[in-house]
């Protein structure tokens, strides 16, 4: 899923090289909600700033092949399909933390998943590192704990994917960066961070900076997916392991009597992709299903609406290209925190949970698209793609306090 980013440490050859400061950017495969910020602001890091520091690019549980390491990456992405499965999962794990703070962070990696403690806090130690920038609490812990521990020299700074920060986050971060205003205000006012002096950014969203190679027209790019560039397109997507109400969602919207094309992406669900690989659409629908794939950017941008789960990832490169969502699925509150950052304050999107009236809002769109008029205007504050660069930046200064 991510590249083998272990093979992009910056390495100097010059007399100087030990005197070179060195930044980490420790991927986790657990959604692409922690992967695509991570892989933006890297990105953008290594274009203005490799060539002046040591930088290394880790699939932080993959390291060697280490099997104690792996499981707690392992336990991680069973956690998601938990959470999309069961809200009461995930409800009854922020309550306690939110109750035991700190306390029940810290019983969950060394206790609860013990058999990955060890290794996991060798490995943050190893990176031997002046800056670690994190996009997924798993290592924000590991590196708060060997620091408090004296084991860790580095600057821990975070970047919270959602508008608001949950309770599963350490707040022993020396730096903390979030997508939306409201939510650093909420954060400031949390005692973890008054208590370690936690000082705060808020950066635009964390899209992929490529979104701005993409000059071209819907229409021209839905003839570069080979579709008719004249039927109203609808990309459906429920986060990076394709559970939630995608497969309702798609067999409704084959009942409609109207043109349309239809783009599931089915992510890791590898049997849901098969199975929608073997259905025959009525001739007036195109059905083309994707499964984990590399091509969101060109799917987003083809898009007439979106409708799927509120993932961070999901809905900020539709609203980049100009397109309204539905939200039918929210498996977390950190999730339904998502949805209202597009339904209520950017108001380009709507959450409709029942699938049948979910499809009815889109057939109408599809039969008269100037419904979707007012979603499209509101998507326009969205569609900045500068927050990796900015980030950037402030990783470059803060390397070098």
């Amino acid at each position: 899923m991510i590249e083998n980013t272990e093979n992009k440490e910056f390495i100097t050859t010059d007399s100087h090289a030990k005197q070179l400061k060195k930044i980490v950017f420790p991927f986790v495969e657990a959604g692409l909600g922690h992967i695509m910020p991570m892989r933006a602001v890297a990105d953008a890091f290594e274009a203005k700033y490799g060539n002046k520091c040591e930088v290394l690019r880790t699939n932080f549980f993959q390291h060697e092949d280490n099997a104690k390491l792996k499981y707690v990456e392992d336990v991680l992405i069973k956690e998601v399909y938990k959470h999309n499965k069961s809200k009461i999962h995930y409800f009854y794990q922020s309550i306690l933390m939110g109750l035991l703070g700190q306390k029940a962070i810290k019983g969950l990696y060394s206790l609860w998943w013990k058999r990955g403690y060890k290794p996991s806090m060798e490995r943050i130690q190893s990176l031997d590192a002046d800056l670690i920038f994190h996009t997924h609490f798993a290592t924000l812990f590991y590196a708060n704990e060997s620091k408090a521990q004296g084991k860790l020299k580095a600057k821990n700074i975070m970047y919270c994917p959602d508008p608001k920060i949950g309770n599963q986050w350490d707040k022993r971060a020396e730096f903390v960066a979030i997508s939306s205003k409201l939510g650093e205000n909420r954060a400031k006012k949390q005692r973890g961070f008054r208590k370690y002096g936690t000082r705060f950014a808020t950066v635009p969203f964390l899209i992929r900076a490529q979104v701005a190679e993409y000059t071209k027209t819907r229409k021209e790019y839905k003839e570069q997916l080979g579709i008719d560039p004249n039927k109203f397109t609808i990309l459906l997507a429920d986060g990076a392991y394709g559970v939630g109400k995608l497969k309702q969602t798609v067999y409704e919207l084959l009942k409609s009597k109207i043109p349309l094309t239809i783009i599931p992406v089915c992510g890791k669900n590898e049997a849901l992709y098969k199975e929608f690989l073997t259905l025959t659409p009525p001739p007036h629908i195109t059905l083309k299903p994707y499964g984990f794939t590399d091509q969101m950017l060109l799917l987003a941008s083809s898009c007439d609406l979106f409708i799927g789960k509120a993932g961070a990832s999901n809905l900020a490169e539709p609203t980049y290209f100009g397109a309204p969502s539905i939200v039918t699925f929210t498996a977390t509150a950190i999730e339904k925190w998502i949805c209202a950052h597009y339904t209520d304050v950017l108001k380009c999107a709507v959450k409709i949970t029942n699938i049948k009236k979910a499809v009815d809002l889109a057939i109408s769109f599809a039969e008269n698209p100037d419904l979707m008029l007012p979603y499209i205007e509101a998507t326009k504050p969205a569609r900045c793609y500068d927050g990796p660069e900015q980030l950037a930046d402030i990783l470059w200064e803060e390397l070098n306090q």
